[in-house]
């Protein structure tokens, strides 16, 4: 069965959408006064392991399969030969494997702005500029270059942070100033 992106039920006007954001965004102010790592909390990838063992099993072993069999990639492998010195370097099942990976990462990152519009629809970076004037981390100004956040990856809307803000709640930073 093809893969099917989830879609929320609901369909909430843009007032209903602000609301939302800017409770959500007082939400975290008042909880991020008292704590910053609230804005950053994060699973650890060991609490996925089964699922991710798995996705590598089933990638190694279909790329392995792809790198073999007649259709669009091998013809790709043979359209794009690789120089004489990488040849015997990187056999095909890597490469498929390598052009998969990439494909997979395209992916994630569509998915992951998916989810962004889960709830928000396609104006989430807008709405979220009407819910926040000022960053959650240094209470400055945000900019047009405000970053979105999720304080959680787990289906809640981003937030808008500076860019200062974003890179000190991220650990790039050792302070908030």
């Amino acid at each position: 069965m093809p893969y099917k992106r989830p879609t929320s039920p609901l369909k909430l006007s843009k007032q209903e959408k602000l609301k939302l954001l800017q409770e959500y965004v007082r939400h975290y102010r008042e909880l991020s006064s008292k704590d910053k790592n609230v804005l950053n909390r994060k699973l650890s990838r060991e609490s996925f392991s089964h699922i991710l063992d798995r996705v590598g099993e089933m990638l190694l072993a279909e790329t392995a399969r792809l790198a073999t069999s007649q259709g669009p990639i091998r013809t790709f492998l043979e359209e794009n030969p690789l120089p004489r010195s990488l040849e015997k370097m990187l056999p095909d099942n890597f490469r498929v494997f390598c052009l998969a990976l990439n494909s997979l990462k395209q992916w994630v990152a569509a998915e992951q702005a998916a989810t962004d519009r889960y709830l928000l629809g396609g104006k989430a970076r807008e709405l979220c500029r009407e819910a926040i004037k000022t960053c959650l981390v240094t209470d400055g100004e945000l900019s047009l270059d405000a970053e979105l956040h999720h304080p959680v990856r787990d289906g809640r809307p981003p937030i808008l942070l500076s860019k200062k803000g974003h890179a000190s709640i991220e650990g790039q930073l050792t302070s908030y100033e």
